[in-house]
């Protein structure tokens, strides 16, 4: 049985989606789907991401798996939580943007590689969205 992206469903407690350094991220995900699906891994990370000119900079800050040579169904959520670092801060330049996710990745044991992401913000309470240094 083949996995659509579509039926990753990633939850997050925090709904603001703005949270600050140092604040535990908690959620889960779980597969939307009618059959156990069959499975390598499933992974989940938090990290961070740039955009923009130039080269690609990632820094991944939590990853877990889940469900090794196991079974993904719609009855089983698989729940994560981490403490947020100091920095970067989530920034929208006009070059570069550096961009906040959850990623789940699904290894099924037939058919492609499936991965979901859900972004947030990092940015501390004490500063105005948008306000640079």
């Amino acid at each position: 049985m083949s996995i659509d992206v579509s039926q990753v469903e990633i939850l997050l407690e925090d709904k603001d989606m703005v949270l600050n350094p140092g604040q535990t991220l908690s959620g889960g995900f779980r597969l939307n789907s009618i059959l156990a699906v069959p499975v390598k891994r499933a992974e989940v990370s938090v990290l961070w991401y740039t955009m923009g000119k130039g080269d690609t900079d990632e820094g991944v800050i939590f990853c877990q798996t889940y469900a090794e040579d196991g079974e993904l169904d719609a009855q089983t959520a698989f729940p994560f939580s981490v403490v947020l670092p100091g920095e970067p801060w989530s920034y929208d330049g006009k070059i570069v943007k550096i961009r906040w996710a959850v990623r789940v990745r699904i290894y099924p044991k037939e058919g492609p590689d499936v991965a979901a992401e859900q972004n947030f913000r990092l940015w501390p309470a004490h500063r105005k969205q948008g306000q640079e240094t």
